[in-house]
């Protein structure tokens, strides 16, 4: 009798021992898993941060609701208001027209810069891009035209966090005057490079994306495609040949 009690906590020992090694082998095995779901976490949010700071420049304006899109400049604007800064301001002087601008400087060369020279171009931003937060590229349409600009931080008498703020507000659709010189891109674009650069008036409501061009067969000069610049004498010289007899 004696010998079965023993053989029995005996075999009771051996059980809590086995329970007890079950239960430290689980634990571990919940914490492994706990840490490569962490880890799992923080690659994820890394990746997305990444694939975020790598989004073009407007890319988070075009996602967003219009009604957002709108509520935030009416906020942007009150914001600059309360800081004493005038949104709006009174006047910008124009010191050739798009137009012109491009007759005059579309013969340099590749690359070539004429940074003595000012000139001033006011009209309206059709297009927004960036390499960087440097680094920022526009299409400066007017008069039937479009220019485009290449702002650079280097030139721009801001530090790169003041560079970076103030080309974050300008949106799509904001009217803008430019002060800087003429030149061409390596690739042979023709750019204005801006040493001021001053938002006449905000777009307060989100721009229509940008579409593929019109179908072959609609004859170019009847055809309008979003972003493109529409001239009136267009339309009213066709008007005026309709009610010709």
């Amino acid at each position: 009798m004696e010998g079965s009690v023993e053989e029995t906590a005996k075999a009771v020992s051996e059980l809590e021992v086995d329970s007890a090694a079950s239960g430290e082998t689980q634990s571990k095995n919940a914490r492994k898993k706990e840490l490569k779901n962490k880890q799992g976490k923080s690659v994820a949010a890394a990746a997305k941060a990444s694939s975020q700071s790598q989004k073009p420049a407007g890319a988070d304006d075009e996602d967003m609701d219009p009604t957002q899109f709108h509520e935030n400049r009416l906020k942007f604007l009150a914001a600059q208001k309360a800081e004493g800064n005038n949104p709006y301001p009174h006047k910008f002087f124009a010191s050739i027209s798009i137009v012109d601008y491009i007759d005059k400087y579309g013969n340099l060369g590749n690359g070539e810069h004429i940074e003595d020279v000012a000139v001033s171009l006011a009209g309206r931003i059709m297009s927004k891009r960036s390499s960087s937060s440097k680094l920022f590229f526009y299409d400066l349409h007017g008069g039937g035209a479009k220019v485009q600009v290449m702002a650079d931080a280097s030139k721009s008498g801001l530090d790169e966090a003041e560079f970076a703020k103030f080309h974050s507000s300008v949106k799509r659709g904001d009217i803008v005057g430019i002060t800087g010189f003429p030149g061409k891109t390596k690739r042979g674009e023709l750019s204005i490079f801006p040493k001021s650069f001053l938002v006449l008036s905000h777009c307060l409501h989100m721009m229509p994306r940008q579409k593929a061009g019109p179908d072959a067969s609609v004859k170019k000069t009847d055809a309008w495609v979003p972003g493109s610049t529409r001239i009136p004498e267009t339309y009213i010289l066709k008007d005026q040949l309709m009610h010709v007899d």
